[in-house]
């Protein structure tokens, strides 16, 4: 009986659609209604079209009258799909999950859950609200209270696009609104955040905020930009940069953090422009300063100003 109705949806589907792939279907039953320009699936569906496959209690194909073809397929009830090229998997669970079989495009609301798997491990975990998914294009979009596990990163954010390679790596990734990431003890947040993943590395833009936490070195960075590059351990920040280690404050129009040659533990910040620290009310001011966090100490050079407070206040009465 299954093979019957796998043989109706698919003539059903093939008299408006030109595909170019084979396309099978299974089901316990099927309804077709004229009037509603529309078939029902239910019971254990099952649809393979090229290399996606798709699960669901129930589904709705959907049939445009004036041009006579599927304008896409609807998979109620907790529906799953999965696409395997070569050593990696894409799955997408979802409440409601709609396929346009034309251009393979993937529409998932409510409970929504994106994993690729390399090697029988997950690399991303995507859920949302709302996803959708070009596998024409392979991009991935994701919208409403969106959270992301990437490799040793947590991200959220309220929109999310991943660009995907031919075999489902990331290539690129954007984080937007309300977004931060989290990686070991540290935090960054920002208007918006660009992962290259080829570079590994990752820019953050509007109102960025970290809080490095770097074993032993604590550090508090705001600025209108900054850059992290994973290679080489170095953090970039520019636009109003202000720089907290614990009791100096120093602030500029750009800084980069680097690491310790030797540990490549994060332990030097270098302000470039005219700069200025401050250590318990005392302050200076230089075109360039150069802050060690261990040993602490830092160097001023160029048109080097102090401020010392308070000099010679003390009590000089007889």
């Amino acid at each position: 009986m299954k093979k019957y109705l796998a043989f109706l949806f698919v003539m059903a589907v093939a008299a408006g659609v030109s595909y170019g792939a084979d396309l099978t279907v299974e089901s316990e039953h099927q309804h077709y209604k004229e009037a509603d320009n529309k078939i029902n699936l239910d019971g254990s569906v099952k649809v393979k079209y090229d290399d996606i496959n798709v699960t669901s209690p129930h589904a709705e194909v959907i049939i445009n009258p004036a041009l006579g073809k599927v304008e896409k397929v609807k998979f109620l009830d907790n529906a799953y799909s999965y696409q395997i090229k070569q050593d990696k998997k894409h799955e997408v669970k979802a409440k409601i999950l709609e396929v346009s079989l034309l251009n393979k495009v993937f529409k998932a609301e409510e409970r929504t859950q994106s994993t690729i798997i390399q090697k029988n491990q997950p690399t991303v975990i995507v859920t949302a609200d709302n996803q959708e998914y070009d596998n024409q294009a392979n991009i991935m979009k994701a919208r409403g209270g969106v959270i992301i596990y990437y490799q040793d990163s947590q991200a959220f954010a309220d929109y999310a696009e991943v660009d995907l390679a031919k075999d489902n790596s990331v290539k690129r990734m954007i984080l937007s609104g309300h977004a931060s990431v989290t990686r070991k003890d540290s935090t960054i947040k920002a208007d918006k955040f660009v992962h290259y993943a080829d570079k590994k590395v990752t820019t953050a833009s509007g109102k960025v905020f970290s809080d490095i936490n770097d074993e032993n070195t604590k550090i508090k960075v705001w600025s209108d930009f900054q850059q992290i590059d994973q290679k080489t351990n170095v953090v970039t920040a520019s636009g109003h940069t202000i720089v907290h280690y614990q009791d100096f404050v120093a602030e500029g129009p750009k800084a980069s953090v680097y690491p310790d040659a030797k540990t490549n533990k994060l332990n030097q910040v270098v302000f470039l422009g005219r700069s200025k620290i401050t250590q318990q009310g005392r302050s200076i001011e230089a075109d360039r300063i150069n802050m060690t966090l261990n040993p602490k100490d830092f160097k001023a050079d160029g048109n080097v100003k102090t401020f010392l407070p308070n000099v010679g206040s003390g009590n000089n009465s007889l």
